[in-house]
């Protein structure tokens, strides 16, 4: 008994879907009405990081490279090797002083797993929590 229903509710279902025209266009939906949501982006979707400087501490590094050798090489200019040297140090710094300030947060389905605190004060808490 249950099964013949579900068969003639099967059937039935077939049918329409062999009646319907196959023109994919929604008539009942204008064509400058927004998409529905299933097409919009997700505001939770990561976006492509920007550079915001034109040199990086690893542009930085080879440049203080190649300055040292030069001044390797050019015995006249003993004070270009040690202003690459210096360029070097300063890039090295810079690379830990990034990695240590950017924190990558983590992210499950979508949406970040623990916000950022929103003021100093609880920034100092949540620091003495640690």
């Amino acid at each position: 008994m249950m099964k013949d229903r579900y068969e003639q509710e099967i059937e039935q279902l077939l049918s329409e879907l062999d009646s319907e025209p196959t023109d994919t266009a929604n008539p009942s939906r204008p064509a400058d009405s927004a998409p529905p949501l299933d097409d919009q982006p997700s505001p939770f979707t990561p976006r492509p990081k920007q550079a915001r400087l034109p040199i990086s501490p690893v542009k930085l590094a080879i440049a203080g490279a190649v300055l040292a050798v030069a001044g390797l090489l050019l015995p006249i200019l003993k004070w270009l090797s040690l202003a690459g040297l210096g360029i070097m140090v300063a890039a090295v710094v810079w690379m830990v002083i990034r990695r240590m300030g950017t924190q990558q947060p983590s992210y499950w389905r979508g949406r970040r797993v623990d916000e950022p605190p929103q003021g100093t004060w609880q920034r100092f808490r949540r620091w003495l929590s640690k």
